[in-house]
């Protein structure tokens, strides 16, 4: 959507600058020499990829030294992603556990509870005669 949006807008900037429309041409089309100019253009880049192309910019292949610094790059790459990642995963571990630890009771309390609970866990209510007593 945003490449449509792009050029959109590239095509009203156009409009603005020139006066025509999309749909308009100007009538001019191309002469034979112009033809023959892009034919030339045109197989100038189909040299092969694995010799010097007919530019002199040599092969394409990497050599030895960019593999080297390629994979390097991308072993720091993999290094520090695999850091934050492991920077998040401590950070939510953290968190998990500060929010377990914030809901325990500290131990006697705890202790006193489950001692109140297992002589009372059959009927946890008062009953009459306890509550007359007190």
């Amino acid at each position: 959507m945003e490449a449509v949006m792009a050029c959109w807008e590239i095509e009203q900037s156009l409009q603005s600058l020139t006066g025509v429309s999309p749909g308009e041409g100007t009538g001019a089309t191309m002469s034979d020499d112009d033809e023959d100019q892009v034919e030339s253009d045109a197989n100038m880049f189909d040299a092969s990829f694995d010799g010097p192309d007919s530019m002199g910019f040599g092969p394409l292949i990497p050599t030895e030294t960019e593999r080297s610094l390629m994979e390097r790059v991308r072993r720091e790459l993999k290094h520090e992603l695999k850091q934050g990642y492991k920077e998040k995963i401590v950070d939510i571990r953290e968190e998990i556990l500060r929010k377990r630890r914030a809901g325990k009771l500290p131990g006697d309390t705890t202790s006193v509870l489950k001692a109140w609970w297992q002589a009372h866990s059959k009927w946890p209510y008062p009953t009459v005669s306890s509550t007359s007593s007190s």
